[in-house]
């Protein structure tokens, strides 16, 4: 299958329970006919690394090559980042012979999901997200971007907010959505370019106990067509371990509804989120560089094995496949500056305690936002 992700044109191929996870996925990305320029094949095959290598802890890589080999989802990628010509990234997914049964499997993992799941849900968080992140970056002047936000529109408009984890972007993104004309377009990683857009991306949302708590409406859409097993296994988690302990990965299209979900929309206002130790809630207008740079920031921990990568294979010389850290940073600076150069931009400080209802009635009586 070949989809477009922005501005870049991918193909996934392969076969396998992990395959058709990703898949499922990935399927909520418009299909297309162009030459892709990176090229995903999910299968069993041993990888064939090559002989001119350097080996720097659990990888091996040279100018155009890099493997991991040590962990249950093992991956090469060949080419160079920063370069037009494609990249071939094949995925070896280890799943060894199970002993017991796939609802034991589920009860025990705190997403509620078979091994072959959780190998799909680590391939789209720490492969997909960083080499796709990076083919954005190819470009130094135009292009797309991941950037750490939820994003939702209304009459073709879309707000960001940026935030890093725990600060409410999922929880203020739901209530919003409860609203008439509200569309969704993204969480966790929003999609967004040089021409102001952001655009939906399929990725699944993460809902903890504390997106849903004392909002009944929230929390019956979420335990809706779930088992018995499953319901068990959220309580008994969030009892057991606390509200950090489970989550459920849940598909945008079928929580909300296709009718709530957005393709596009241009970028009209910017809100980065902060939750900290204020007694009210307090926002002000920012300039585009200061919440370009906490983007930045943010998002080099979203993409963070990139992070080990790239240290381990530019500290061992000349060689590197993937481009330095502060490269990236200097990259992804940019393109923010370019996108928020003409968007009002906010940073709101929210009181350590306030509940997703106390953010959305602040934002919709007391600022300029909605």
């Amino acid at each position: 299958m070949k989809f477009i992700v922005a501005d870049i044109p991918i193909e996934l191929s392969g076969n396998g329970e992990v395959y058709n996870n990703i898949l499922k996925e990935l399927s909520g990305y418009p299909e297309t006919q162009e030459a892709p320029e990176v090229i995903f094949r999910i299968n069993n095959k041993i990888l064939d690394v090559p002989p001119d290598v350097t080996v720097a802890s659990d990888i091996f890589y040279n100018a155009r090559y890099f493997a991991l080999k040590s962990t249950p989802l093992k991956f090469e990628i060949k080419g160079k980042i920063f370069e037009k010509e494609p990249l071939e990234v094949n995925v070896s997914p280890v799943i060894k012979k199970k002993r017991i049964s796939k609802i034991r499997q589920r009860f025990g993992d705190w997403n509620f999901f078979t091994t072959e799941e959780t190998l799909a849900k680590n391939f789209m968080y720490n492969i997909f997200d960083f080499i796709m992140e990076l083919k954005f970056l190819t470009d130094k002047t135009r292009g797309a971007s991941f950037i750490h936000a939820s994003s939702i529109e209304k009459g073709g408009k879309a707000i960001l907010f940026v935030a890093a984890g725990g600060a409410g972007k999922t929880s203020i993104m739901m209530q919003i959505l409860k609203r008439e004309g509200w569309r969704y377009l993204s969480d966790d990683l929003s999609i967004i370019d040089s021409d102001g857009r952001v655009y939906f991306n399929p990725k699944y949302i993460q809902i903890y106990p504390y997106n849903v708590k004392n909002d009944l409406e929230l929390h019956t859409l979420l335990m809706k067509g779930r088992g018995v097993f499953d319901k068990l296994n959220w309580f008994y988690r969030k009892l057991r371990y606390g509200e950090s302990s489970v989550r459920r990965r849940v598909d945008p299209r079928i929580f909300f509804g296709i009718e709530k979900v957005s393709s596009s929309a241009s970028i009209n206002k910017a809100v980065n989120l902060v939750r900290t130790s204020v007694k009210d809630f307090e926002i002000d207008e920012i300039n585009p560089h200061i919440i370009s740079n906490i983007a930045s920031e943010i998002l080099s921990l979203e993409i963070s094995p990139f992070f080990k990568y790239s240290c381990l294979c530019n500290g061992g010389g000349a060689d590197s496949p993937l481009p330095k850290i502060e490269e990236i940073k200097e990259r992804s600076v940019q393109r923010f500056q370019e996108i928020f150069e003409n968007v009002p931009c906010y940073q709101l400080k929210i009181p350590l305690k306030a509940s997703p209802l106390d953010l959305y009635e602040y934002l919709d009586k007391n600022t300029p936002i909605f």
